[in-house]
């Protein structure tokens, strides 16, 4: 009600009808992997990439869709399978990277940040990429600060999803912006 009273003046009004979807779910429910699979022109063979999914992507559940698509929990292996890379299976890909409690317990965030990226290197992943760009932002920036909370180097990059997509369809690294990211890509 107070929406469409803002809105009256523009001769505008919200019904609020529009499916808010996440760009992993456009990928896969609507764009299709075949056509994905399609654009392909680099496929990233040998690179074992770890899903991270993060908290907000996952939950809460029963407001994300999960009961209709359940299968969702899977969709990012399946993209990074798509893309020719090989998915890395770890404890933590749906846990929460830290970002929520940065600014109100670092030390915390840190720690969660580092169980992240130590369980997904443990299993062997050369790179992590996730859809959220919190997730990528906090998982590559506070990396040297994680290193020093957990006191053992990291270098695990970080890619956000349009990145690793890009780099299969051959877009050249540097219009990623690859070359931004803290931690080497």
């Amino acid at each position: 009600g107070r929406v469409n009273e803002a809105l009256k003046g523009e001769g505008l009004s919200y019904q609020g009808k529009i499916e808010i979807k996440n760009l992993l779910w456009v990928l896969v429910e609507d764009i299709g992997l075949g056509k994905l699979k399609g654009l392909v022109r680099h496929p990233l063979k040998g690179l074992r990439v770890g899903p991270f999914y993060g908290c907000y992507i996952v939950r809460p559940t029963e407001l994300l869709g999960y009961k209709e698509h359940p299968e969702r929990g899977e969709y990012l292996e399946k993209v990074i399978e798509t893309v020719g890379a090989t998915p890395v299976d770890f404890v933590g890909k749906d846990k929460c990277c830290g970002f929520p409690i940065l600014t109100m317990n670092r030390k915390n965030s840190l720690s969660m940040a580092g169980d992240r990226l130590l369980e997904a290197k443990e299993q062997g992943a050369d790179c992590l990429v996730t859809p959220c760009p919190l997730c990528h932002l906090n998982l590559d920036s506070q990396q040297p600060d994680v290193e020093k909370v957990k006191k053992t180097k990291m270098g695990l990059p970080i890619l956000h999803l349009p990145q690793l997509i890009g780099l299969a369809m051959g877009i050249d690294p540097e219009e990623l912006w690859l070359d931004r990211h803290i931690v080497s890509t």
